[in-house]
């Protein structure tokens, strides 16, 4: 990192506090915002595995990513002024390289810094969104294997029952979470870590999720956050057994408020068992999201 960037008072990158959430979620709502990434509720669960740090201004704020590097950003997001003070205030100290750029930000920076940046389609990175009512009702020969799937879940127990997931059972999800862990590879202690940080959490981040039972015994919990009052996202899913996965989630379709219209269900992380797992779900939509190098910048 460049130490001239550091002693900079206008660039000072601090861990997120829970006192920022009412300020960081007003300016990405204003902003128009809605890539989950965004969202106080991931940027404080991932914060210690991802490497976040932010920037937090009155029109705009800037997460540093450091576990892409050190000169690894998320775009900003804000205003148009104040993404682009920040773009500026970096490139004064280096070659800044920018992670979920959407499609509109690669065409803000291709008009304010023409030429400047080169750009790479991040397929892994791209969330999977699913239309709330084709999820529940699951339509014709393009669903007939989501179909199967989750009567495959329904019958694997005889009685199936739920609750809302709040502070006072969130103990239970903690244990289901280290019952999960147990049978997962290395690959997945980081999401367990994210898991814990979100549920110790639940209520100061305003989440709402799930709780599921099967034949009285806890079998799953869902915990997510609402990007918009119309978009609700899956911060995290824990399913004991792999078969109930696309029932579990049939259910909290159907118990979701009633506005909601869209589920977020985040990237596949170019994990080909997960992709698959995400694709016979009948997406109806994955947004493409880019990363931007500036010139000098070596992309990872």
């Amino acid at each position: 990192m460049n130490s001239d960037l550091q002693t900079d008072s206008s660039l000072i990158f601090k861990p997120l506090e829970m006192r920022q959430k009412e300020q960081v979620e007003a300016i990405r709502a204003a902003s128009g915002n809605t890539l989950y990434t965004y969202t106080f509720t991931t940027l404080f669960a991932w914060q210690e595995i991802e490497r976040y740090e932010i920037c937090l201004r009155e029109d705009a704020y800037l997460v540093r990513n450091g576990a892409r590097g050190d000169n690894a950003y998320l775009f900003p997001c804000g205003t148009d002024e104040g993404k682009l003070r920040f773009i500026s205030d970096l490139l004064k100290y280096g070659s800044p390289v920018f992670y979920f750029v959407s499609d509109g930000d690669k065409l803000f920076l291709e008009k304010n810094f023409p030429g400047l940046f080169g750009f790479r389609e991040c397929r892994d990175d791209f969330p999977y969104l699913y239309a709330r009512d084709a999820q529940i009702n699951m339509p014709g020969k393009l669903y007939k294997d989501l179909r199967h799937n989750v009567n495959r879940g329904r019958v694997a127990a005889g009685e199936w029952s739920y609750e809302p997931l709040r502070d006072d059972n969130t103990d239970r999800a903690l244990e289901l979470t280290r019952l999960w862990a147990a049978e997962q590879d290395e690959d997945g202690l980081a999401d367990i870590a994210a898991t814990e940080t979100a549920l110790r959490h639940f209520g100061e981040l305003s989440m709402w999720g799930l709780l599921f039972m099967a034949d009285g015994e806890d079998i799953a919990f869902i915990a997510g956050s609402f990007v918009t009052p119309e978009i609700y996202d899956i911060n995290f899913c824990k399913v004991l057994d792999k078969r109930c996965d696309c029932y579990i989630k049939w259910l909290l379709y159907q118990a979701l408020p009633e506005e909601v219209d869209t589920v977020d269900s985040e990237e596949d992380m170019g994990l080909p068992g997960l992709r698959k797992h995400k694709l016979l779900r009948c997406p109806k939509e994955l947004t493409r999201v880019w990363s931007a190098q500036s010139s000098e910048s070596d992309l990872k």
